[in-house]
């Protein structure tokens, strides 16, 4: 196809291979750790997060598989908000939701209940909120 017209879902999938892996992974750094640091310090409602000082699988660090399955999750939320034509901060928001109950989050006893979709909201928005600017609609 040289010089044609380009194939639509190849460059659905394409920008949200591209652009949510780097924002989903950011995103876990930036919304979701910030959520679990403001309720330990400020709203004291939880213990310190347990998984920044132990190791994972594979003697990777909590911190770099979170940022690993966050990318994987910011390329679906990617790829849904590309496909599909919904408000892309709310899509986000429920689609961390259904995240963080899918996915393991090795929280500390203690912790709330109503932390756990509260963070995976706040990755979820934050993954949304960073894929905003890319062009990721297609308005180019």
């Amino acid at each position: 196809m040289r010089g044609g017209a380009r194939n639509p879902v190849r460059e659905d999938f394409r920008r949200a291979l591209f652009y949510g892996i780097p924002c989903g992974a950011l995103s876990v750094i930036v919304f979701r750790d910030s959520t679990l640091f403001l309720l330990n310090k400020v709203a004291k409602v939880m213990p310190l997060a347990a998984y920044v000082r132990e190791i994972g699988p594979y003697g990777l660090p909590w911190l770099a598989w979170f940022c690993i399955l966050g990318g994987l999750g910011g390329f679906v939320i990617a790829l849904f908000l590309r496909l599909v034509p919904l408000p892309d901060l709310i899509c986000g928001v429920l689609l961390g939701v259904a995240a963080a109950y899918l996915v393991p989050q090795h929280l500390p006893l203690g912790t709330p209940e109503w932390v756990l979709p509260l963070i995976g909201a706040a990755w979820g928005w934050g993954t949304a909120f960073l894929l905003r600017p890319l062009a990721l609609r297609g308005y180019e």
